[in-house]
């Protein structure tokens, strides 16, 4: 079964450009790390203020659901390693039931897929699955998702999110300047188990 820990370095490296040298450091290490370089705001950013991945609207939503003040920027800015983690687990990786996905990289490119996508990287794959594509990971598209073959779906996953990204950057000329580094990250996503 698929284990949380081993996507938080590939997330860290992608949102906060977390140089590969610090990937043997515990993980917790790794986060103050990506803390240095992984605070966005860029104004063309669709998902606005972002720190490590996480957005300032994703960051309210689960303060929200926490019952904790609602944050601010600098709030984000200094998110704790154990409430970004949470939020990865909570809001993404729980939202794919990922514990359970029987394939390590095929939990991976779609819990990544939902973090940078939200609901779409799960209604795109469950197209591909053949279920109801209603953006909720129940026990018919975790049964079919762990029936199919892992290598051929997540090679059916991954060009799916790159025609996903393609058609983003092609309807909206704003998010061009990022396909290239959305492009990457899909393309470094391989399949190991």
């Amino acid at each position: 079964m698929a284990k949380i820990e081993k996507i938080v370095t590939k997330v860290l490296q992608w949102e906060a450009g977390l140089n590969s040298k610090y990937s043997a450091l515990p993980l917790r290490e790794q986060y103050a790390q990506a803390c240095k370089t992984g605070w966005s705001d860029d104004p063309a950013d669709r998902g606005g203020a972002t720190m490590c991945g996480i957005t300032l609207d994703t960051f309210k939503t689960y303060c929200s659901r926490k019952g904790c003040p609602i944050p601010v920027k600098q709030d984000l800015r200094e998110m704790s390693y154990s409430v970004w983690l949470d939020i990865i687990k909570i809001l993404y990786w729980d939202r794919w039931i990922a514990d359970k996905i029987t394939s390590q990289s095929v939990a991976n490119i779609l819990v990544d897929w939902t973090i940078n996508s939200g609901s779409y990287g799960i209604k795109i794959p469950q197209r591909l699955l053949g279920v109801q594509a209603d953006g909720v990971v129940g026990a018919k598209t975790l049964s079919q998702l762990n029936s199919v073959n892992a290598r051929n779906f997540f090679e059916a996953a991954k060009a799916a999110r790159i025609d996903f990204v393609n058609n983003i950057a092609k309807n909206n000329p704003s998010q061009v300047k990022f396909l290239k580094g959305w492009l990457n990250r899909i393309n470094s996503f391989k399949f190991e188990s």
